[in-house]
């Protein structure tokens, strides 16, 4: 999904850094009207221009700068993101924010703003974030991402914690399929399942909407776990010219941890190692862990497992975990349409899921 209809102005002392944000907007489409030096330049441009820009990007060590006309123009629709470079200009504009350190980090900032329309004033932010947020993704299909992202969320909610559980798999949503909850399919929120858990199925139709419901819930929610299938060809997913990547885009920028999941299989390692030269060529903010997904007990590690982890281990991964093979359980439950706690909450699936979910912001 590109801004097409975006457009911009920067303000920006530093050459490099502006250089930066003016590349990186252009990269996704938006309109880059004028490239101001000073402070006169920009009041000069957007008195001749007659329509204010949807966004003006600036620095709090441009020449001239008037703290008072930021104000009018925030006031008048005008998206104002003010970046310092050092935290010497935290006191004197209290309203700006660090420069983002990667252009993943910008379009998240930027597309976020357009959702959700950011008043910068004098006044602080009083909310503070409380979500810890989870992205299950895979390096190919049926890895077992969707059953591992509905029983996470499931354990989390059971020990008490406000939990959400987004379905963002954009070709095959299937959550409300295997929970019976045929009215995500429809539903403008999030929907209640159980005590103290809810869900949301991210759709083309409702991808704005959704977009600003997960900004919000990352001040509602204690946890966030995102479901969001198999990854193919990364940098595409990350450029945001796609609605369906949409999701992955938003994880990359506020996610803290983002869980991979592949089978030790040829076919798996070759699509893992795919990913993980993706992965190692586009930075984003969550801590990666692999899962070694439909392992067997087996005292003795096999070729399959030896390969698993020679592939991962560029990454210098925060965890490597796995996940077991038992069919008969994750089939009961598909069948019954209800969680692991619900088909059979002893069963060996439910309690290993139960363990990973104890893994989760150590």
């Amino acid at each position: 999904m590109v801004d097409s209809q975006l457009r911009a102005v920067t303000a920006i002392h530093g050459a490099e850094f502006e250089s930066f944000v003016a590349s990186t907007l252009y990269g996704q489409g938006w309109s880059v009207l004028h490239r101001a030096l000073d402070w006169n330049s920009v009041i000069e441009f957007l008195e001749a221009c007659g329509s204010l820009p949807e966004v003006l990007l600036c620095s709090t060590d441009l020449r001239g700068i008037d703290k008072e006309k930021l104000n009018d123009l925030a006031t008048q629709g005008v998206r104002i993101f003010l970046f310092r470079n050092t935290e010497g200009f935290a006191d004197e504009f209290p309203s700006s924010i660090p420069q983002p350190g990667s252009a993943l980090e910008l379009i998240g900032l930027v597309r976020g703003s357009i959702r959700s329309p950011l008043v910068r004033d004098s006044v602080v932010e009083s909310r503070r974030l409380r979500a810890k947020v989870v992205g299950i993704a895979s390096a190919h299909s049926s890895a077992g991402c969707t059953t591992l992202a509905i029983n996470l969320a499931s354990e989390i909610s059971i020990s008490g914690s406000r939990t959400l559980l987004i379905d963002a798999h954009a070709g095959s949503p299937s959550i409300a399929i295997l929970l019976g909850e045929q009215g995500l399919h429809t539903a403008r929120g999030f929907q209640q399942l159980a005590a103290g858990f809810w869900a949301i199925e991210v759709t083309q139709e409702k991808l704005s909407e959704s977009l600003t419901l997960l900004d919000n819930a990352l001040y509602e929610f204690d946890f966030i776990i995102i479901d969001l299938g198999a990854i193919y060809e990364l940098a595409q997913v990350l450029s945001g010219r796609r609605w369906s990547g949409e999701v992955m885009v938003w994880t990359a920028s506020h996610a803290d941890e983002l869980w991979v999941l592949s089978k030790s299989d040829p076919t798996g390692i070759h699509r893992l190692k795919k990913l993980v030269q993706d992965l190692n060529r586009n930075s984003m903010k969550p801590s990666i862990t692999f899962i070694q997904s439909f392992t067997k007990s087996a005292r003795r590690a096999t070729s399959g497992d030896e390969a698993f982890l020679s592939t991962v281990k560029v990454l210098k991964p925060k965890a490597l975990l796995r996940y077991p093979l038992d069919s008969r359980a994750a089939a009961a439950a598909q069948n019954s349409q209800e969680t692991l706690f619900q088909s059979n909450e002893k069963s060996f699936l439910r309690k290993s899921i139960q363990g990973l979910s104890g893994e989760i912001g150590r």
